[in-house]
């Protein structure tokens, strides 16, 4: 299985479109739908982007190989985290390690 099949099976096990796609990376669908189709194809930054939108790797869509040691729950954890803002990543990491080394 290569790149393009991936990605495909990705967008329909996320139920989610290809438009749906291209929007949250900032790219016009024509576009997308030609990297569908093999005509043209994304770049690094844009790969990366398709990538965490469909919460998957990069190593993934492009080996098959798929990151193992991370629940759900964890990988959504540090989607959440990363999503923080600077201050809030530091309060937030004061509060686990607060909590941790309280045990």
């Amino acid at each position: 299985m290569d790149f393009w099949i991936r990605l495909k099976n990705e967008i329909k096990e996320k139920n989610t479109t290809q438009e749906w796609i291209a929007n949250k990376i900032g790219v016009p669908f024509g576009t997308f739908r030609k990297w569908m189709t093999r005509k043209t194809y994304p770049n690094i930054k844009e790969g990366i982007e398709i990538a965490k939108n469909l919460d998957t790797s990069v190593e993934y869509l492009l080996t098959g190989i798929k990151s193992e040691g991370l629940s759900d729950t964890e990988k959504k954890l540090i989607n959440s985290y990363r999503k923080l803002t600077a201050n809030d990543k530091e309060n937030a990491l004061l509060a686990i390690n607060a909590w941790l080394n309280k045990k």
